[in-house]
């Protein structure tokens, strides 16, 4: 699975520096990402972006004057975060760039971190041993450190692929593992889909796995949450300048929501390290 995972990011290449930015839907989910986390971005503070890939969100915190330490599987990503790095002029602020597995962070210190950050799903791609990625996220943040994590969410993923209109896809459940996912959350490797296997989270699973591995105090969010499965429209209206700083107004509103968070493409957490 680890190899799975690293050889399709590895082949990914730019693609994935580039797609928050590819669509107005896209740039939609990461100024919600950047929404549920700028409150915490202060000067010297240290975080792990554990799963950075190529170092989108790690650009964006260097600038704001954090201290980084990149942690991905994949060899090309940290490869192209280190050009884009060098591109925003922020190596200053860049203390180190590391390779590794999620669940094994033995590269840290206990408590070296004050933000863990965990964006884009890399917790969808752990199929077993979740808990150990999530209590050494635990273990490398300080005393009341603050982990942020997003994943894939099971119904934001099935309502985005109801707006797309995918052709093919409802009429064969058995096919496309939907019965699957609506039960157990997990899509296994499939021909049609070039990705490894994926777990796909609700809100009150998510919550659960957060308090079970020493952590409390926990937000959730959805992203996007009353734009997901509406990107044709989006695209459309996002055209005029005023239609879309009203979409973006009312995703603000509505992200955090606990009847809304399920409607999100991905489930937003923000969560404080239990001091007990």
């Amino acid at each position: 699975m680890d190899d799975e995972v690293r050889d399709f990011y590895n082949k990914y290449g730019i693609r994935e520096w580039n797609r928050l930015e590819e669509s107005t839907y896209n740039r939609i989910n990461f100024l919600l990402h950047m929404h549920f986390i700028e409150n915490y971005l202060h000067k010297g503070v240290k975080i792990l972006d554990a799963g950075c890939g190529a170092g989108r969100y790690s650009v964006e915190f260097a600038k704001k004057g954090c201290k980084l330490s990149l942690f991905d599987i994949s060899d090309e990503q940290l490869k192209i975060a280190k050009e884009k790095i060098e591109e925003a002029k922020v190596s200053d602020n860049i203390d180190g760039i590391y390779q590794g597995d999620i669940r094994d962070l033995s590269q840290f210190k206990n408590e070296e971190f004050d933000i863990v950050v965990c964006y884009g799903a890399p917790l969808s791609y752990v199929i077993k041993n979740r808990d150990k990625a999530m209590l050494e996220f635990n273990r490398v943040l300080s005393k009341n450190g603050i982990l942020f994590i997003s994943v894939n969410n099971k119904w934001g993923i099935l309502k985005m692929l109801l707006g797309n209109k995918h052709p093919d896809f409802f009429n064969k459940p058995e096919y496309w593992y939907i019965d699957n996912v609506i039960k157990t959350g997990d899509l296994p490797k499939h021909e049609k889909v070039n990705q490894p296997a994926r777990h796909f989270f609700e809100a009150s699973e998510l919550n659960n796995l957060i308090l079970e591995n020493g952590f409390d105090g926990i937000a959730l969010g959805g992203s996007p949450c009353f734009s997901c499965g509406n990107s044709q429209s989006i695209e459309e209206l996002g055209k005029d300048k005023k239609a879309l700083n009203t979409i973006l107004q009312i995703e603000i509103e509505t992200y955090m929501k606990p009847t809304m968070v399920d409607n999100g493409e991905f489930l937003l957490a923000r969560a404080i390290k239990n001091s007990h």
